[in-house]
């Protein structure tokens, strides 16, 4: 993507870590950063962009987020190994949280593994080593299923909605029309961004290991649902590839997945035990229906409803 971005006529790539953000009456005007050589430049524009990730220092200095980090992905490229469906990512339902390989050349398999917690295993000292030898390695065999991520997408969704936003405009020092487009920019990624992050992240907490008997039912449930086939795993998949991302169909197959669970353990003789079982199994959808509120229910489901809706140019037909 740098490659390409590069040689288009109008783009000029700088590389370097930027280290601060220079602010004129509360409008970012210059940036700070180091070359690969040391180097202390500055770079000035009309408009500046900051999209390093959820530890952002610069983003602190622009607002307030709160990041919950439950646990931390560790990489590892395994070398002429091979993964029972090529060219298709692979999520192993381990204890405690999922094991991502997938595909990254003709030779290499990437591994992605999750450590719960907020520190992760000393390099040096052997830690990592030991734990991906323990607790890792001897979970990964005859335990597979197709999956994909979603964070990419979200950023390339996004990448597309503001060039369509900003396309239109000529001269971005004006900072009024700037904010009034960048408010529409947040109200049409919002179906789409908060559909797959939540999905994501509800997924996350489903197929991780609990003691939990209610989410082990849900864990069961969705895993067989998605191995129903046809509708039943095309859904989600278009869901977590951006290629159908409507809020509408999240909340039903979530609740398809709930149903679908209370099914299997209600017949064909439901007992009390398994009936309250079910309750709390429903009750994980309605979770998902909370964050979806939380997020703004005219943007998610009505977004037509938002007067920034109407801010946004037309899009050019073949685009």
């Amino acid at each position: 993507m740098r490659e390409k971005t590069a040689s288009l006529p109008n783009v000029t790539l700088e590389q370097g870590t930027v280290t601060s953000l220079l602010e004129v009456k509360g409008t970012v005007k210059e940036v700070q950063y180091k070359t690969k050589s040391g180097q202390e430049s500055t770079a000035y524009a009309p408009l500046t962009i900051v999209c390093d990730g959820c530890f952002s220092n610069l983003g602190r200095s622009l607002c307030n987020p709160k990041v919950d980090v439950p646990s931390c992905f560790v990489g590892l490229v395994l070398e002429n190994c091979q993964i029972p469906f090529a060219n298709h990512r692979h999520v192993i339902l381990a204890d405690p949280s999922p094991i991502l390989f997938y595909q990254i050349s003709s030779t290499e398999i990437r591994c992605l593994v999750d450590v719960p917690g907020q520190k992760v295993p000393s390099i040096s000292s052997g830690e990592m080593a030991q734990y991906l030898k323990t607790v890792v390695a001897p979970q990964t065999f005859n335990m597979r299923h197709p999956l994909t991520g979603g964070g990419m997408t979200v950023a390339l969704s996004d990448i597309v909605i503001l060039g369509d936003l900003l396309r239109p405009l000529r001269d971005l020092n004006d900072a009024s029309a700037l904010c009034r487009y960048l408010e529409t920019f947040n109200t049409l990624r919002k179906p789409v961004a908060s559909t797959i992050n939540t999905l994501a992240g509800s997924l996350y907490k489903v197929f991780c290991a609990s003691t939990d008997q209610a989410r082990q039912e849900m864990r069961r449930a969705c895993f067989y649902y998605l191995s129903l086939g046809g509708i039943f795993s095309n859904g989600p998949i278009s869901l977590l590839s951006g290629l159908n991302p409507r809020p509408l169909i999240l909340l039903l197959h979530f609740f398809a997945v709930a149903i679908y669970g209370v099914g299997r353990l209600c017949l064909p003789f439901p007992s009390p035990k398994r009936v309250w079982l079910g309750v709390r199994l429903i009750s994980g959808p309605s979770g998902i229906i909370f964050l979806i509120i939380k997020a703004g229910v005219r943007q998610m489901f009505f977004p037509v409803m938002v007067p920034a809706y109407y801010r946004a140019p037309p899009r050019v037909l073949g685009y």
